[in-house]
């Protein structure tokens, strides 16, 4: 009995010493992000037929935290934690059972939370919207559509869910009603990469729309390297080609201008002119200098006339 009377004030002190839902949620972020760095270390010291298991367990790894990390919102629906469990969830394991009552609750929140901490959490996920989750957003929008976040949420849904239903509309309702938002910049990026049928005519809308420079600069470049890509499929037709890079170029070259307050738009606009005129099919490829594997130099312009096939590759 003595015994057990020294035992429980020990015990009790354990219960009070219990983690709170914001350390248990800490601890495992920790945990999981040390994990990752523990792979990376492995994979950079591991033989070629490890490194392929490795990867496959780095890609995997949200998995495995993922039914403990959304057990802490589930237990703690009222815990500010709760949200960042889930949409950590969200982000991190992409093909889950548990992601998939994740995003079911993210809706229900999306409808409730406080634009600006809703704007915060969409900032943890930069791609891949979770399915279900860019519809709520929209939706939220289009239903605060005064609040000076309203655009921002809008730029979320157009930019993370650009291949889905949700983000086109978001995309039209962004442009048409905050032409001049720095959430159209980002929109541009996104378009400029390719990949949507309406690319073109949407960049020429804020070309139109916009009034700030610096947003015509983002919708000029993004324009060119639309434009541009197409130049390469025209290989076989020079003509054509050459009228194809020089609309391009009329593109880039307003991207140059415009962007004379943003250095780096300027300097990306003048950079693919080089490139359009440079590194495209029917072009003298640029001279290179290098060494071969028995380290004498060598150059491009030594084969003139003959083919040569380069492979750029690299180890790291």
């Amino acid at each position: 009995m003595l015994v057990l009377v020294l035992a429980l004030p020990a015990s009790q002190g354990q219960d009070d010493k219990k983690a709170s839902p914001r350390e248990q949620y800490s601890a495992l972020v920790k945990d999981y992000a040390a994990q990752q760095q523990k792979i990376i270390a492995d994979y950079q010291k591991a033989e070629e037929d490890e490194k392929a298991k490795l990867l496959t367990r780095y890609r995997g790894l949200g998995k495995e935290y993922a039914e403990k990390v959304y057990k802490i919102a589930e237990d703690n629906p009222k815990d500010p934690v709760a949200a960042e469990a889930l949409f950590w969830v969200a982000q991190n394991a992409a093909g889950s059972p548990v992601q998939a009552k994740a995003n079911e609750r993210i809706t229900t929140l999306v409808a409730e939370m406080p634009l600006k901490d809703l704007s915060a959490r969409l900032k943890t996920i930069p791609f891949n919207a979770p399915p279900g989750v860019a519809d709520a957003v929209l939706k939220r929008a289009e239903k605060d559509e005064a609040d000076p976040l309203a655009p921002e949420l809008l730029g979320w849904v157009a930019t993370v869910a650009s291949y889905l239903p949700a983000g086109q509309k978001a995309a039209e309702r962004l442009v048409a009603k905050y032409p001049d938002d720095p959430a159209i910049e980002r929109l541009c990026g996104v378009l400029g990469r390719g990949g949507s049928d309406k690319a073109e005519t949407t960049l020429k809308q804020i070309m139109e729309k916009a009034a700030k420079p610096r947003v015509k600069a983002a919708a000029a470049l993004a324009l060119g390297k639309v434009v541009a890509a197409r130049v390469d499929q025209l290989g076989d037709k020079p003509a054509e080609a050459d009228k194809v890079a020089a609309e391009a170029e009329k593109f880039f070259k307003q991207a140059a201008d415009l962007g004379k307050d943003n250095p780096a738009t300027a300097a990306e606009a003048e950079k693919e002119i080089k490139s359009l005129n440079t590194l495209r099919v029917g072009k003298v490829a640029p001279e290179i200098k290098a060494g071969d594997l028995d380290g004498k130099e060598f150059k491009l312009s030594d084969y003139r006339g003959k083919v040569v096939l380069l492979d750029f590759w690299g180890d790291w």
